[in-house]
């Protein structure tokens, strides 16, 4: 087998006479102080804002979007027009026109 090297045994030979201390433990109220400064709304920038006003007009022309394409949908066919309203409008036409 091969021999240690001398510096590695002492290194060895200190870790086996040296104490075994306890896991350093997080200050009291520390996991506190963590959470509420997470928890803390960052300040809005004008480009957040921006951002947000944008995602909400999207948004509602999304919706203004499908909904105006489901009352296209749900239309029926226009009849033809009425012989009577093309004779009143050429009688309103040639009226207004004297």
């Amino acid at each position: 087998m091969n021999k240690l090297d001398p510096g590695l045994k002492r290194l060895l030979n200190w870790s086996r006479s040296a104490e075994v201390s306890a896991p350093e433990e997080a200050p009291f109220g520390f996991p506190n102080r963590i959470l509420t400064s997470a928890r803390q709304p960052q300040p809005a920038t004008l480009l957040h804002e921006l951002q947000q006003t944008a995602w909400k007009i999207a948004c509602a022309s999304l919706v203004l979007l499908i909904c105006s394409a489901l009352v296209l949908l749900s239309q029926r066919a226009s009849a033809t027009p009425e012989p009577e309203i093309s004779s009143a409008l050429n009688f309103v036409a040639n009226n207004l026109l004297q």
